[in-house]
């Protein structure tokens, strides 16, 4: 769930980068959503261990992060945004993939609240790198995520 002032400009971030990793449950919700005008990066990657097919929206099926990551590299990007789905930023952390981790931080109450990440995962240490207010309610952070002697 995105609060609707902090969409456009997650959207201009995607964009800007020219690609999204995201889960089948997001992709799934952003069809036929008119907030889904706003996220035109050039490479779009849904990531599912099922075989979908969401081709007519634009997106690439990949069942792994390590897949989703080659089809960008083969494409000639370097940088990758994972934008969409707990179980998705779960795979690429136990994967070891990540390198920065954004997260979008916006107050808003709506029952119980959902996990940033599906699942246990080992400690994983962040150390913050940027943080910069998004509106008046709504801050991003930064972080890179160490590993060894980072």
């Amino acid at each position: 769930m995105f609060p609707p002032t902090s969409w456009p400009d997650w959207c201009a971030l995607v964009n800007e980068v020219g690609n999204c990793i995201a889960g089948r449950a997001s992709v799934e919700q952003l069809k036929g959503d008119e907030m889904s005008a706003l996220l035109n990066p050039e490479h779009k990657i849904v990531l599912s261990s099922r075989d979908i097919d969401f081709s007519d929206a634009g997106w690439r099926h990949a069942k792994s992060p390590a897949e989703a990551l080659a089809m960008l590299e083969q494409a000639g990007v370097e940088e990758a945004i994972v934008g969409g789905g707990r179980a998705v930023y779960h795979a690429f952390l136990r994967e070891g993939l990540a390198d920065e981790i954004v997260i979008d931080r916006q107050p808003v109450a709506f029952g119980t609240g959902v996990p940033l990440f599906g699942g246990e995962l080992d400690l994983t240490m962040l150390k913050l790198i940027d943080s910069r207010p998004l509106n008046d309610d709504a801050i991003r952070l930064q972080y890179r995520v160490l590993r060894g002697q980072d």
